[in-house]
């Protein structure tokens, strides 16, 4: 379970990285939004250690990605910092998900792992986002949009996956996969509940 987990991390990890990338090089952010949003990086950090007892090889993004922390400020700054420190950070994860995606035994499964760097990266980049109190409207629009979109796209993906195994295996699986399914959409529902409401995002509900 935990292994499975872990698994995961890799993707959303990716997405999250590439987001956090474009704020704060496109970004029309203030320097106390990009202190805070530097703020956010060791938790990307720590995360790709968890991820690094799978695969040593995950450690090189973790080097990267705290190496850049340290050298930015976590205080009001228009310093954008060594950038492509992050460039590189960006490179590895994107080579160790690509062989990730190469490692699953059918297509099925590796259209899997490229639709979570959409639909967890997404969703992860947004919790980082809000919690760093970013007034970035558009990516508070446009994140969840592309959940919606990625949300659906997985259903798609896991129907496929069902295709491939056999009736018996099918049958078992059956009621987790509703249950997946159930919660996938619940989390998107509720994810963009503030889209429709016009309120601002509440912590609590993602």
């Amino acid at each position: 379970m935990t292994q499975l987990l872990l698994s995961n991390f890799a993707p959303m990890l990716l997405g999250a990285q590439l987001i956090l990338t474009l704020v704060l090089v496109k970004g029309d952010i203030c320097p106390g939004q990009r202190g805070r949003v530097h703020k956010m990086l060791p938790a990307i950090g720590i995360l790709w250690l968890a991820v690094a007892s799978l695969k040593i090889e995950a450690f090189m993004v973790v080097f990267a990605v705290f190496y850049f922390f340290s050298q930015v400020q976590t205080k009001k700054t228009r310093d954008e910092g060594p950038l492509w420190v992050m460039y590189l950070a960006n490179g590895l994860a994107f080579a160790y998900v690509a062989i990730i995606v190469g490692e699953q035994s059918n297509w099925a499964n590796s259209a899997g792992v490229i639709v979570s760097v959409f639909l967890l990266g997404a969703s992860f980049a947004y919790v980082l986002l809000t919690i760093a109190r970013t007034r970035l409207q558009a990516f508070h629009r446009i994140l969840p949009v592309s959940g919606v979109v990625s949300a659906m796209l997985m259903a798609l993906v896991v129907l496929a996956q069902s295709t491939t195994i056999d009736v018996e295996a099918a049958e078992a699986a059956t009621q987790a996969i509703l249950l997946s399914l159930g919660l996938l959409i619940s989390g998107v529902i509720v994810w963009s509940t503030h889209m429709f409401s016009q309120k601002e995002v509440n912590k609590v509900q993602l």
